[in-house]
């Protein structure tokens, strides 16, 4: 498999690297151990992927080649000065993103792991969505509709493994769980009283057995909701290296 050959390149280059920083004059002390810090890792994580890659993935092994050569020549105090500090601590940064996330591209299980993840984000947002229509509460229906367009917006980054959808996934999941939460809590109170279940029935203008239904239904849905997101935060911050 050439990739993996390209692979080792890739981390022989950054590992030569390693080298020219110490003789840096533009970065301090401290800057310099942190580059050097994420070099080492980098390089590591190429080694590493280099041994466990199963896909071949040539184009992709190539363009982080290049990436480490680009980052080996702009390793010179003159590079640095002219393209600024910040943007050369950028390129540092970058490559060891690439390292990480870059088995997900050579390793089809993890690509695979991160698809079970993402559907369960989708299917519990779903949850999210359906709960709040059957809930009866105008205002949660309402804070449905406002955070309609960041989940879609998340749900579209996230399949294209973008950071910003890693973002928003966070920023959006907190609502829901709270929905769930008191979803549920509500639905098992109501389920063991007689007047609750009796008043829910009249507001429907259905029957006793009706409104239960309606309320184990509603606790379902929500524990299934709070299941989903739950686990899908977690699995997602798991894969957090994945995004870029």
């Amino acid at each position: 498999m050439k990739s993996r050959d390209i692979l080792l390149e890739t981390a022989e280059v950054l590992e030569s690297t390693l080298d020219k920083i110490d003789r840096l004059k533009v970065l301090s002390e401290k800057e310099k151990e942190a580059v050097k810090t994420k070099l080492k890792n980098a390089a590591a994580n190429f080694k590493k992927l280099a041994e466990e890659a199963e896909k071949d993935n040539e184009e992709l092994a190539e363009f982080f080649l290049k990436k480490a050569k680009e980052l080996k020549l702009a390793s010179v105090d003159k590079k640095i000065e002219e393209m600024g500090k910040k943007e050369y601590l950028k390129l540092v940064n970058r490559i060891e993103l690439y390292s990480r996330s870059a088995e997900y591209d050579f390793k089809p299980e993890k690509l695979a792991e991160l698809k079970r993840v993402y559907r369960k984000y989708i299917f519990g947002m779903t949850s999210f969505f359906i709960l709040t229509g059957i809930y009866l509460n105008q205002f949660l229906a309402v804070t449905a509709l406002i955070l309609a367009i960041p989940i879609i917006l998340s749900m579209l980054s996230l399949q294209r493994r973008g950071y910003l959808g890693l973002l928003l996934a966070y920023s959006a999941i907190p609502i829901p769980l709270i929905v769930g939460a008191m979803a549920a809590s509500y639905g098992i109170r109501a389920l063991n009283d007689p007047a609750k279940i009796a008043e829910i029935a009249g507001h429907l203008n259905k029957s006793t057995t009706f409104a239960q239904g309606y309320l184990v239904v509603l606790t379902l849905l929500a524990a299934v909701e709070l299941y989903l997101l739950i686990s899908a935060a977690v699995e997602l911050y798991r894969h957090r290296h994945a995004f870029l």
